[in-house]
């Protein structure tokens, strides 16, 4: 299906960000408006769903309304309402589901189902200069999902393969849960960031260890070398299966137990309450402060040993994301790489696999940091060449909240 327009109007409302966005033929961004639940969920260290639903019911009539009206649209020029399926929270995704449909009904527009994972994958297009070449790998790396997906377009129509998964905490969680441990900020990825440039990455010894996973169809059979960037005594080279064939999973759960038994162990409790008490009340004073403000106000709360154990996680995790991403670009023939979702904001992470991607001849491409966490223009460009093959939802659309891609 074609149109004159190209105009789609995405809503997204999977967690704790209600979105709209006009997107032009899934690449001209006209307008993106996002609606933050960061200072509600703050008090409790975490989304809480029922506070996410409500705040979501009174925000998405207004949101859509800034949206359209930022890109100077009416509803009637649109061609299509773009919505996310799942994955998600079910309370939070009905909300957004339930105003699209009713709102492609009044208008008689078409109504597009859009995987959440998708989205954030089709942010990296939206917003690039270059031709991505397929077969593509891409990392969605966020506080609920870490997916490695082969993607290739066919017909116009991009089909996904999930080749690795985390087996329990996203990496996303992971740092949210140790910055919460730690005593610092919500959401905690930014503070961690921030504080573990401050801190030396080798001061403490973290290590993943082998996930077994049955054989994956489609890996070469020839035996992968080792991913080829410096390996340190932080970093575990990953193994094959009984089988010889390579996995590419990922688990965070250990590194994240590891990080409270080395505070129990090194007497950092009475620290940790302090500074989690005293960022409390800075943080009620000035919502939305960041780690350098509160470091420049009370710089002896981030001791050295902690800026250090703040570095050394961050340093291992970037490093297990960066080992098993690349060996699965190995395996599998990726002519390029895609990273995407929150955790695509931390600079570490765009540092180290940007080098290594350029030393061995791949391209690897970043959304911006705006479109890196939740937004709806992500789920207008995933729908444009939906829009275009006519993969139109029913009026049985409904929430799912373990939707899966590919």
């Amino acid at each position: 299906m074609r149109s004159g327009s190209g105009l789609i109007l995405g809503i997204e409302s999977s967690c704790d960000e209600t979105a709209a966005a006009v997107v032009r033929a899934g690449g001209e961004v006209l307008a993106n408006v996002v609606a933050s639940q960061i200072a509600l969920h703050a008090h409790y260290g975490g989304v809480v769903p029922e506070l996410a639903s409500r705040e979501h019911l009174r925000n998405i009539v207004p949101v859509v309304r800034a949206a359209m009206a930022e890109a100077r649209v009416a509803f009637d020029d649109l061609d299509a309402i773009a919505v996310t399926e799942g994955p998600g929270l079910a309370g939070a995704l009905l909300v957004g589901i339930t105003y699209a449909k009713a709102l492609a009904l009044g208008l008689g527009k078409p109504l597009i189902a859009v995987n959440h994972l998708e989205g954030h994958i089709h942010a990296v297009p939206m917003e690039s200069r270059h031709a991505l070449e397929m077969p593509l790998l891409a990392l969605v790396v966020s506080g609920g999902h870490t997916h490695l997906y082969l993607a290739e377009e066919r017909e116009g129509v991009w089909r996904y393969r999930n080749i690795g998964r985390t087996v329990d905490d996203a990496a996303g969680e992971a740092f949210d849960k140790v910055a919460k441990l730690l005593g610092l900020g919500y959401p905690g990825g930014p503070w961690m960031d921030a504080l573990a440039a401050r801190g030396d990455p080798r001061a403490v010894e973290f290590k993943f260890g082998e996930i077994r996973r049955r054989r994956l169809a489609g890996a070469t059979e020839k035996q992968i070398p080792p991913p080829r960037y410096e390996m340190t005594n932080q970093e575990e080279e990953s193994r094959d299966d009984s089988s010889g064939a390579r996995h590419f999973d990922f688990s965070f759960s250990g590194i994240k137990t590891a990080v409270l038994r080395y505070v129990q162990g090194h007497g950092m409790r009475e620290r940790v309450e302090a500074r989690r008490a005293a960022l409390a009340e800075m943080l009620a004073n000035k919502p939305g402060m960041k780690a350098g403000d509160a470091m420049a106000l009370r710089s002896e709360l981030f001791d050295a040993q902690t800026l250090d154990l703040i570095a050394s996680f961050q340093f291992a995790v970037v490093g297990n994301l960066m080992r098993q991403t690349f060996a699965a670009a190995q395996a599998f023939g990726a002519r390029g790489i895609v990273v995407s979702g929150g955790v695509a904001a931390n600079s570490e992470l765009r540092r180290r696999l940007a080098e290594e991607a350029a030393r061995r001849g791949l391209r690897v491409e970043f959304p911006s940091l705006a479109m890196s966490t939740d937004n709806a223009a992500m789920i207008a460009a995933a729908a444009w060449p939906k829009f275009v093959a006519g993969e139109f939802a029913d009026e049985g659309l409904v929430a799912t909240p373990q939707l899966k891609l590919g």
